[in-house]
């Protein structure tokens, strides 16, 4: 293992903390997406920014929720899906447009955490729980 790695394992009531966490952040990242009166970015790069960094942070949570498995294109698939509805909702809502570049955004942040996983970061899977009589 290269010295600037990190290497961890992530335990069963970590997990469930997590994903706790990640239901909580998906609702609120729902809200905000989906008020009728968005917060007005200044700069259309603020704003995309803000839509990989939010989707960099659903990355870390999610894979670290579901330790079983390593970040995979399972995980990034279900958080693309979710970014893409949104934004076909958002279509429906007044002051909400439609955005192939806030799903490029999103993207990008899922991007940037699976360049993570396979460079910086070694999470190793957390074995599928047994549960014994």
């Amino acid at each position: 293992m290269p010295k600037y790695q990190i290497s961890y394992q992530v335990n069963w009531c970590n997990q469930i903390g997590l994903k706790m966490l990640l239901f909580l952040a998906l609702v609120m990242v729902t809200w905000q997406a989906l008020s009728p009166s968005p917060a007005q970015a200044t700069q259309l790069i603020d704003d995309k920014m803000g839509h990989a960094l939010v989707f960099l942070f659903l990355a870390i949570i999610s894979d670290h929720a579901f330790a079983t498995t390593a970040f995979n294109w399972k995980k990034a698939f279900w958080l693309m899906f979710y970014g893409v509805a949104i934004e076909v909702l958002q279509h429906f809502i007044p002051g909400r447009d439609f955005s192939f570049l806030d799903m490029l955004a999103d993207a990008s942040g899922l991007l940037i955490y699976f360049i993570l996983t396979k460079t910086l970061i070694q999470r190793i899977p957390t074995p599928p729980r047994q549960l014994t009589p």
